[in-house]
């Protein structure tokens, strides 16, 4: 068994190597180049594999002020990656977050989700028809989205009034793409017969080691209504932290590239290749990069796949 090290020593060592002379820029730059995309159905977009989730990060906005987001949108766009998920927030904290997503250093080098139909951080959590019309014309005016990349129901809620109005801004020309949301497998079942009913171009589900019920159903009637597929709670709320603490990572996952405990689950998670992103969420960017790296080098097929479900069940 290797030893396993934190993802602060990987980045501390990498820059040493780096500023030393004993690594040259070119690695750096090979690494960028290699962060796998693959295509939204029925089109050539490519969305690269490893993408942010930032309502944790954002919200610290109200207390920090916004020099923290900002670092942290310039380090996934440095490292290659592209994706930002967002929701619906304080006008204060989507206000100061939209001048980051505007930034003519960032704009055009960011594919941006965003949702409607929960006020997530609100008092009152209802939101009818106009209710979510506003937020979509809220947030396309504070991020400056025109048109908006994707647009999601948020965790599916009240989906009879707010999937025509997705439609709706479909066929304007407003939103590129649009699609429903669900962190939750007992949901599964519901989100499945929309998929069927509906077809949404995208969804969002939770799906990992430490959740891998999506992979029975959802994620291959993805594949075959040509749906694409965005991945959240890759790490359950740092549940996952919590089985691998004190474990080694195995030998054999040095085959696949990896690194540490997020790439080991975020390569299993891969491996299903019609799942285009997967929205990993942090506020510290050295585990930002390190997450970037979960979506380099050499990816796990199914036969790795197998043993890496069937070993990370053993540390339970």
């Amino acid at each position: 068994m290797v030893n396993q090290i934190t993802r602060r020593q990987i980045i501390k060592t990498m820059a040493a190597l780096g500023a030393s002379g004993l690594l040259p820029h070119s690695v750096f730059s090979q690494g960028m180049e290699r962060m796998l995309k693959r295509a939204i159905p029925g089109t050539n977009e490519m969305l690269p594999v490893i993408g942010f989730g930032s309502s944790a990060p954002v919200r610290e906005i109200l207390k920090d002020g916004p020099s923290l987001v900002e670092s942290l949108i310039e380090t996934m766009v440095r490292h290659g990656a592209s994706v930002v998920d967002t929701a619906p927030r304080e006008y204060e904290v989507d206000e100061a977050f939209g001048k980051i997503l505007a930034d003519p250093r960032f704009k055009d080098k960011l594919f941006v989700s965003t949702k409607i139909g929960l006020n997530r951080f609100m008092t009152v959590r209802e939101v009818d028809k106009q209710g979510g019309i506003k937020q979509f014309e809220l947030t396309n005016q504070l991020f400056d989205r025109h048109p908006a990349d994707l647009v999601f129901i948020e965790s599916m809620t009240d989906m009879d009034i707010h999937w025509p109005t997705l439609r709706e801004y479909k066929d304007k020309g407003e939103a590129r793409y649009i699609g429903i949301t669900s962190s939750f497998t007992e949901d599964h079942e519901r989100m499945e017969s929309f998929m069927k009913k509906e077809k949404p171009d995208f969804i969002q589900v939770n799906f990992s080691l430490v959740e891998p019920q999506a992979e029975n159903r959802v994620l291959p009637l993805a594949r075959d209504l040509g749906i694409g597929v965005m991945i959240n709670s890759p790490f359950n709320g740092g549940e996952l932290f919590s089985i691998v603490r004190g474990h080694d990572l195995p030998d054999w996952a040095a085959e696949i590239d990896v690194k540490s405990w997020a790439q080991f689950n975020l390569k299993y998670i891969l491996g299903v290749t019609n799942i285009n992103t997967v929205l990993t969420e942090t506020n510290k960017a050295h585990h930002l990069v390190d997450n970037i790296g979960g979506g380099m080098g050499r990816t796990a097929d199914a036969q790795m796949r197998k043993k890496m479900k069937a070993h990370f069940d053993t540390l339970g």
